[in-house]
């Protein structure tokens, strides 16, 4: 599926919650691995590596390990396949790694036709009038989120979040969050086949909302 206003700007991350032990997740390791080369563990920038939390970059991706959460997000467009694939990897080596719950999330800016289209969508969003022009005297739509329960054979639920875009100047920010659960989960071989078998599935999916959203919002020009 192809999206008819594809976005200025898109990140995808990938969560999984979980146990973890943070400070295998540092450059060297992921070399040694062979999952990224020699010269990007060289040149990553580390921001802090201990047994509590591991953060750090490369020119593509950035990652954040904690006890109980490991996100891995794209720095570089398009990082969409490969993203998913480290993660994989990752965890097809640690994969007595338990984990919970998985998150895949698309982070997407689009440009709008105006300032006015924005407020307009807003507007039909979160009508005002009834509610908050009686006590307020200029209220906008900061921030709406919508949650659905899951149609597949998973547990877990989808949320879109809608709100002005911080990097796109009256742009419309979207934030789609597939959220996957198997609370009985004892390792990683459950979230590393959920990534392999159902990442086409999130992708149509995420595509799917954004085109009715990003379409319903130019039409407020």
């Amino acid at each position: 599926m192809q999206e008819s206003r594809p976005p200025d700007h898109e990140q995808i991350s990938i969560v999984f919650v979980g146990s973890f032990n943070p400070k295998i997740f540092q450059p060297a390791w992921f070399a040694a691995q062979e999952l990224i080369r020699p010269e990007e563990a060289n040149e990553a920038d580390v921001q802090v590596i201990s047994n509590d939390v591991s953060i750090f970059e490369t020119s593509w991706f950035r990652l954040e390990a904690l006890n109980d959460r490991w996100m891995l997000l794209s720095r570089a467009t398009p990082a969409l396949e490969t993203i998913r694939d480290l993660s994989e990897s990752t965890f097809r080596i640690l994969r007595h790694a338990p984990i919970q719950k998985v998150g895949l999330n698309a982070h997407a800016h689009f440009a709008m036709p105006s300032r006015e289209a924005l407020d307009a969508f807003g507007h039909a969003l979160a009508p005002k009038e009834d509610y908050w022009r009686p006590v307020m005297r200029d209220p906008r739509l900061q921030s709406l989120t919508i949650v659905d329960e899951r149609t597949d054979d998973h547990s877990g639920v989808v949320r879109a979040k809608v709100e002005p875009s911080a990097r796109v100047p009256g742009g419309l920010f979207v934030d789609i969050n597939d959220e996957y659960h198997d609370t009985d989960s004892l390792s990683a071989d459950w979230a590393v086949e959920l990534l392999n078998e159902e990442w086409d599935n999130h992708r149509d999916r995420v595509i799917s909302i954004r085109e009715n959203i990003v379409t319903k919002a130019w039409e407020m020009r």
